[in-house]
C-alpha cells in the first residue's frame, strides 16, 4: 500500500523522511510545486500540485494546517480511490473530519517539531480513528520507532489543550525569563542556553518523579517572603501581565499541597 504526502509541512516531511526506505510513496502533493518536487526527489515520489490530474490509492497522510484541512479535503475529494486510509496530524480536530468511507484516523506526536528532519524515536502518538485507520494508524507510529496512545475522539480538545499547555507556554514564560535576564546583562544568546539547561533539569525531574517531588525553588520551601519580593519585581517589568505571577503562584501552591 503506497504512502501519500499531502501537504508539505515539518511534521508530513518529517514523517516522510523517517519512513524513507521502510514503505513505498506514491505522490506529494503541495500548493507549491518545487516544495513537493524537493521532497518526493528525496523519497521517489512524484510531485504534483492540487490543480494537476491524478488518482490517489493507499495511504493519505495529511500535513496542513488544521484551518487548512477542509478546504485541502475539497481540493482532492474527487480525486480519490476506494478504498483509502486518511489520517491527519491534527491534535485538535478529530478523524471524523474527514469522511467516513476514507477510513479516517488521527496520530498526533507530542513534541515540538520545529524542523522538517525531525526523529520519531520513542515520541508518544495520540491516535484515534476507525477500526481500519486506527491499525494503520498502529503501524505507521510503529515504524517511525514511536510510541502510541489510543484516545476518545470525543476529547480531542482537552488533548489537544493538555500538549498546548506543556509545549507552548514554557515558551511565554521563556521571553518573560529572556526579558530578566538581558536586563541584567545576559545576551540573548546566553539567556538562552540558561533557560534551555533549566528546563532540561525540569524535563527530567518531571520524567523521575511525580509532579509534586519535581517542583522546586520558594514556594517548594514555602520561603513566602521570596515569592512576595518577586512577586513586586515581576509586577514592575510586566504590569500587562500583573495576574500571571500570582496565578502561577496559586497552581504550585495547590501542587505542593497535594
Amino acid at each position: 500500500m503506497k504512502v501519500n504526502i499531502i501537504g508539505v509541512g515539518r511534521v508530513s516531511s518529517s514523517v516522510a523522511r523517517n519512513l524513507f526506505g521502510k514503505v513505498k510513496f506514491g505522490y506529494v502533493i503541495s500548493r507549491d510545486k518545487s516544495k513537493a518536487e524537493n521532497l518526493a526527489k528525496e523519497i521517489g515520489a512524484e510531485a504534483k500540485t492540487y490543480e494537476d490530474d491524478f488518482l490517489l490509492s493507499g495511504i493519505l497522510l495529511f500535513g496542513v494546517n488544521d484551518s487548512a484541512l477542509l478546504e485541502v479535503y475539497k481540493l482532492i475529494e474527487k480525486k480519490v480511490d476506494k478504498n483509502v486510509v486518511a489520517i491527519h496530524f491534527s491534535g485538535f480536530f478529530p478523524s471524523g473530519i474527514l469522511p467516513e468511507n476514507w477510513s479516517p484516523a488521527s496520530m498526533h506526536p507530542n513534541c515540538a517539531v520545529s524542523n522538517e528532519w525531525y526523529n520519531f524515536k520513542d515520541v508518544v502518538f495520540g491516535i484515534e480513528g476507525t477500526e481500519r485507520g486506527l491499525q494503520l494508524a498502529k503501524y505507521l507510529v510503529e515504524l517511525l520507532g514511536g510510541k502510541y496512545v489510543v484516545i476518545p475522539k470525543e476529547r480531542k480538545a482537552e488533548y489537544h489543550l493538555a500538549a498546548v499547555i506543556a509545549s507552548n507556554f514554557p515558551i511565554a514564560l521563556a521571553y518573560l525569563s529572556q526579558k530578566l535576564y538581558t536586563d541584567i546583562g545576559f545576551s540573548e544568546e546566553l539567556s538562552r542556553k540558561v533557560i534551555s539547561k533549566l528546563f532540561e533539569s525540569v524535563s527530567q525531574n518531571i520524567a523521575s518523579k511525580n509532579l509534586k517531588d519535581a517542583l522546586t525553588g520558594p514556594v517548594k520551601r514555602g520561603d513566602w517572603e521570596v515569592v512576595k519580593q518577586e512577586g513586586k519585581i515581576f509586577n514592575e517589568y510586566f504590569p500587562e501581565f500583573s495576574e500571571l505571577y500570582d496565578i502561577l503562584v496559586k497552581v504550585l501552591k495547590q501542587l505542593n499541597e497535594k
